[in-house]
C-alpha cells in the first residue's frame, strides 16, 4: 500500500514515501498499514511515532480495513515499545493539529519522570535534543528486536 496519491503535498506522506524506499535512517519498522520510526528528539528514550500508510485527515477518513489494520499495527507496536522501554506508563497521543496525516505519537514515561502525571508536551522544551546517533540507534534495535 503507498500513500495516496493526488492530494495536495504533505510532510508525513513524504515521511511515509521514504521510510517505505527504506531512506528515513530512524526507520524501525514497516507495517501492513504503517510505519514506525523513531521520533526527531528522544526527550523520551524509545519515543516513536507510528505513521499511517494511507493519507488521512482524521481517522474516521480510512476505510474499515485501513482503520482497523492500523489498529492492529498500533497494538504490536505499542507493545514493542513498551516492551523495549520498560516504562512505566506509555503514553500514545494522537492530535494532528500541526500534520494533518493520521499518525500516534508513542511516548515512553519512566517512572523518575517528576512531571509524569502530567501530559508529555510539559517538556516541549526538550523536544529539540535530538540525542546522540548512538542512543537513537540503541533505541532503533531494541524496538525492533521487541517487534521480533
Amino acid at each position: 500500500m503507498k500513500p495516496d496519491v493526488g492530494v495536495s503535498f504533505c510532510m508525513a506522506c513524504a515521511k511515509v514515501s521514504a521510510a517505505l524506499a527504506r531512506q528515513d535512517p530512524w526507520l524501525i519498522a514497516v507495517l501492513p498499514h504503517s510505519v514506525l520510526i523513531l521520533g526527531d528528539h528522544q526527550a523520551f528514550e524509545g519515543y516513536a511515532v507510528l505513521w499511517s500508510r494511507r493519507h488521512a485527515k482524521e481517522l474516521h477518513h480510512l476505510d474499515d480495513a485501513d482503520y482497523g489494520g492500523l489498529m492492529q499495527d498500533l497494538k504490536k507496536v505499542s507493545k514493542a515499545v513498551d516492551d523495549a522501554t520498560r516504562c512505566a506508563k506509555l503514553n500514545v497521543v494522537s492530535l494532528g493539529n500541526v500534520v494533518q496525516h493520521v499518525h500516534f505519537h508513542l511516548f515512553p514515561r519512566s517512572a523518575d519522570d517528576g512531571q509524569r502525571l502530567s501530559h508529555p508536551w510539559v517538556h516541549e522544551g526538550r523536544f529539540g535534543e535530538a540525542g546522540s546517533g548512538d542512543l537513537r540507534r540503541h533505541w532503533v534495535r531494541a524496538i525492533q528486536e521487541a517487534l521480533g
